[in-house]
């Protein structure tokens, strides 16, 4: 049994301001870096471990260029070091016409028909947990089973307040079948219930099929699922309901949910969607926001110690990542921080717990802590930064004391932000940060879509209400 791996490129709206889709200076989503590695080169050797016969890569036609230049570079350096490499191929859509995930799967559908057994995953996700152990549930799944969803537990030791940020939960409703073996029945966000509909509705005609329904708001999507063309023919096959228009609008976990609810939703029960829990014991995260972004550069950092040779005069601490040719200036300290390549680092410079990009320039006399510093960045003599974030190219003026705040370049596009929020002195832009963290960037969804997507009843017509 073969499988073709593909790779969602996410638009990383919650990366921001570092994400191409949230500001001209980012990068693409997927070549952000973790431990100074783009972050879906972790993915790609994730995939290299399962042997998968195919890796294609979906992204958006702004953001081609810079996947494929970076797809060459290491497809050369797997030829330089002759490792073990499959076939790896760039699938672009247009991002003009994709307002949901869900268009990625149509697309995948119209263009590989022939495509079989698939495995779908996010760009962002680190795991200790071998392929093997997820293809190996899909080859024992049951027969009515159209694929397999996987959910995570968040194995990150942070505060209850600073999960809430970094986590948007959803009711998950599946039922045990067997033992450690589920199905899944239904979604729910957090938003449709506390905001729209106030509470969790579950239709009695699922009770009645499944009696041993569990309802958790602590499981975590991973994105990862594993199918085969036969939904692909169920959309052929109900081709008026899953039409164009259907995935152009709707997230793919939506459309998986849809396939979940044919197991309950009609008189009787049709094929539906395996449901299982990444075990505990494997480490998994997703990247798919600024702290956990963070919390991805320490996991590396816990595992890994710096083997460059101290800088004369400065300490730099073993739990530290440091890039190639970077220097550093006489009593400077580095603590738990990732800096990247080319950086050059003043002297009595003072950096704990930051996240540095590519080619920046920090002069002397400085203090970052619990910061992130976009590539190109300039920050200037006797600057205090302390939980902020920095665009890439900015240029931080002399002096600068700042906690909590997102450092912008003054462009056009700080034309839409609200004129309170903005500082003009000098040409930096200020952002307090309080956007919202989704689990999801490449699914995030309107609160009116939300409101619309309640389930109105059995598609047979005996249990509609």
């Amino acid at each position: 049994m073969e499988f073709t791996a593909v790779i969602l490129c996410g638009k990383g709206k919650e990366l921001s301001p570092f994400s191409l889709s949230s500001r001209s200076t980012g990068f693409p989503k997927a070549i952000l870096p973790i431990a100074n590695k783009p972050m879906i080169e972790y993915v790609i050797e994730w995939c290299f471990k399962g042997f998968f016969a195919k890796i294609l890569l979906v992204t958006y036609d702004n953001e081609e260029n810079s996947i494929n230049e970076w797809l060459n570079k290491y497809k050369k350096q797997m030829e330089l070091n002759q490792e073990y490499s499959p076939s790896i191929d760039i699938l672009t859509i247009s991002n003009s016409n994709s307002d949901e995930s869900g268009a990625i799967l149509y697309h995948i559908y119209q263009i590989q028909p022939t495509l079989d057994n698939f495995i779908l995953l996010p760009c962002d996700f680190i795991t200790n947990l071998p392929p093997q152990v997820l293809i190996e549930s899909y080859r024992n799944k049951n027969e009515n089973d159209l694929g397999i969803l996987f959910h995570y537990r968040n194995t990150l030791d942070l505060e209850d307040k600073v999960k809430s940020k970094m986590f948007n939960k959803n009711y998950t409703i599946y039922s045990e079948i067997e033992p450690d073996y589920y199905n899944l029945l239904d979604i729910y966000s957090k938003v449709e219930i506390e905001k729209f509909h106030k509470n969790l509705k579950i239709r009695s005609h699922m009770l009645w099929r499944y009696p041993n329904t569990l309802i958790s708001c602590k499981l975590l999507n991973s994105n990862i699922f594993i199918g085969s063309n036969e939904i692909f023919n169920i959309f052929q096959m109900e081709g008026d309901k899953y039409n164009e228009t259907y995935f152009k609008y709707r997230p793919i976990t939506k459309i998986i949910r849809d396939l979940a609810r044919r197991s309950w939703s009609h008189s009787k029960a049709k094929e539906t969607i395996g449901f299982q829990i990444i075990p505990k014991e494997a480490s998994f995260l997703r990247a798919n926001n600024l702290p956990v972004l963070m919390e991805a550069n320490r996991y590396f950092m816990k595992q890994q110690k710096t083997n460059r040779q101290q800088e004369k005069g400065s300490h730099i601490s073993s739990d530290s990542i440091i890039g190639n040719n970077t220097t550093f200036g006489e009593k400077t300290n580095v603590k738990k921080s990732v800096i990247g390549d080319n950086c050059i680092i003043g002297k009595k410079v003072k950096i704990n717990g930051c996240l540095i990009f590519n080619n920046v320039v920090i002069k002397d006399d400085i203090q970052l802590e619990n910061c992130i510093i976009g590539s190109n960045v300039i920050v200037n003599n006797k600057s205090k930064l302390v939980n902020c974030n920095v665009e890439n190219e900015n240029e931080v003026i002399e002096g600068t004391q700042s906690k909590g705040d997102t450092l912008l370049c003054l462009t056009l596009e700080n034309l839409k932000t609200n004129e309170d929020n903005v500082d003009t002195t000098d040409g930096d832009v200020l952002y307090s940060e309080h956007e919202s963290e989704s689990d999801d960037d490449s699914e995030e969804e309107s609160d009116e879509e939300e409101y619309h997507d309640e389930f109105t009843g059995n598609e047979d017509g005996l249990f509609a209400y």
